[in-house]
């Protein structure tokens, strides 16, 4: 089952932050890398079932990975954006809505 968590830290934080989580990530691959050998093992030794296991292990493993390191991008491009936006001014706290809002407003004036 997959869950939503909520981190919260310091903008000028989140770069440390996110290489702490992928500091994280060495254990899992670490795993992958074990499971990745089990495979080839396997298959040297003709022991195609449990190849087969350990191959699809190795995919889910791949795709655990795959699945952070996407959120650590996300939560990276997010705070380039939101530093950008604090240089040119622009105060991230408001939501895009009420600056859409007030672009809007103004054209119509």
């Amino acid at each position: 089952m997959k869950v939503l968590l909520n981190y919260a830290c310091d903008l000028e934080d989140i770069p440390n932050t996110v290489g702490d989580l992928l500091g994280n990530l060495s254990r899992e691959l670490e795993k992958t890398q074990d499971t990745l050998g089990n495979a080839i093992t396997e298959s040297y030794d003709n022991s195609v079932t449990e190849a087969l296991n350990s191959i699809d292990n190795l995919r889910r493993n791949l795709n655990k990975i795959d699945q952070r390191l996407m959120d650590y991008s996300t939560i990276l491009a997010g705070y380039m954006k939101t530093t950008a936006d604090i240089k040119t001014g622009i105060d991230p706290t408001l939501p895009e809505v009420a600056l859409k809002d007030d672009i809007e407003s103004q054209e119509n004036d």
